[in-house]
């Protein structure tokens, strides 16, 4: 069975505005192979198991990863009980779900009228329920591993693209005010008004280029996410505060648990192939370039991610030495909706998973057990970079 791209596109941006996410509309390379009928992601994707001779724990442990959710709060509460992971009728971390690695692929916000689960009339309101459901369960295992030694559960919420356009959008309000943003937002309509309203407001470069940021997350899903928290001023007071603190300081570029790596999507440039302890240590112009290639790159999946045209795949031996490089022996990854009735794509013979199942209700996240082969698992958070922001904020205004 040939995997094909989604259906669910993003909504064109406005001519002219900058970074583009547009999804590619066409079949996936036969060259990136898929899973046989028979085969699950688990039992492809699975590493051999861990020597008995490893001096780490080796009780066994379970993964649930969760692909892109676009504003699907109910397909993330349903995902969550089935797997015990909350206490019933509640929002709170079961703490009878010990040794669990919870793994979110990134891209919580911006529904773009994809079907998602629930109420329909709820479906706006899901983007703010997201965010705040991995705020409040981020603190529930800290509480859990502070008053209980031997609790072992870990939730690593992972940056996606969209989720970095939100977080950047909110930057705006460095340079402006909110009433002067909802002036603009109610007064401009075609690009002309878009252009004239920009230069009126006799903004630096630095700062139209930010202000263009806000305007090509607005037009791709922000406008959602800003009336799922009912309005411009919440949104930004939600920014400004503990929950935005929060998704600054913790959204993460990917992690690697039981040999592989999870991130919102494969890195298409050579010099981004290496450990993301490295990735986080580089100066401050590389590493913004690698969280783009972390956040939008497609070529896995034969698509330029400037164009969405077709390009080639990589080759086995790309892929193989993109592994070697990072230190691992798998990639599971989001971004790029590939259609399997729900379920995630397995690919390049089981070293590369697909969980971007945004837009498939009822559709499946990816568990297994697993045996740890090696000590912990590999989160590095890059340090400095909300003073860097403060600092460039403060030089360009």
């Amino acid at each position: 069975m040939e995997a094909k791209v989604s259906d669910a596109q993003d909504p064109p941006a406005e001519e002219g505005l900058v970074g583009e996410d547009s999804e590619p509309e066409t079949e996936a390379p036969d060259s990136v192979g898929s899973s046989t009928k028979d085969e699950s992601p688990e039992e492809a994707a699975a590493p051999p198991p861990a020597s008995s001779e490893s001096p780490v724990d080796q009780r066994t442990r379970t993964v649930v990863a969760i692909g892109d959710l676009h504003g699907d709060y109910f397909r993330l509460r349903r995902l969550l009980i089935e797997n015990d992971i909350l206490l019933p009728d509640t929002d709170a971390w079961n703490p009878e779900a010990d040794r669990v690695d919870l793994i979110l692929i990134g891209d919580y916000v911006d529904w773009r009228k994809e079907t998602l689960e629930g109420p329909r009339e709820e479906w706006v309101l899901g983007a703010r329920r997201i965010l705040e459901l991995l705020f409040s369960l981020h603190n529930d295992v800290e509480r859990l591993q502070a008053s209980d030694t031997g609790f072992d559960s870990r939730v690593y919420a992972l940056l996606g693209n969209h989720d970095d356009m939100m977080l950047e959008a909110h930057r705006v309000f460095k340079f402006l005010e909110y009433e002067q943003m909802e002036s603009f937002l109610s007064s401009v309509g075609s690009q002309a008004h878009v252009k004239r309203a920009i230069h009126e407001m006799g903004l630096s470069p630095a700062n139209v280029e930010r202000l263009l940021k806000f305007l090509n997350w607005y037009v791709q899903g922000g406008e959602a996410t800003i009336d799922g928290f009912e309005g411009l001023n919440h949104w930004k007071s939600a920014m400004d505060g503990d929950l935005g603190d929060f998704l600054r300081d913790h959204l993460r570029l990917g992690v690697v648990v039981n040999q592989r790596l999870y991130a919102h999507t494969a890195p298409d440039h050579r010099e981004f192939w290496r450990p993301l302890e490295e990735i986080v240590e580089l100066p401050e112009s590389a590493y913004r370039q690698a969280k783009e290639a972390f956040l939008w790159s497609r070529r896995v999946w034969g698509y330029d991610y400037y164009t969405g045209t077709r390009t080639a795949p990589f080759t086995d031996e790309e892929l193989d030495e993109m592994l070697r490089g990072i230190g691992v022996i798998g990639l599971v990854v989001g971004h790029t909706p590939l259609t399997r009735e729900g379920r995630p794509v397995v690919a390049y013979d089981g070293r590369v998973v697909n969980i971007d199942l945004h837009g498939f209700p009822d559709s499946a996240a990816l568990v297994e057990e697993y045996v740890p082969a090696e000590p912990g698992n590999r989160a590095p958070r890059r340090v400095g970079d909300s003073q860097a922001d403060e600092a460039a904020d403060s030089a360009e205004t």
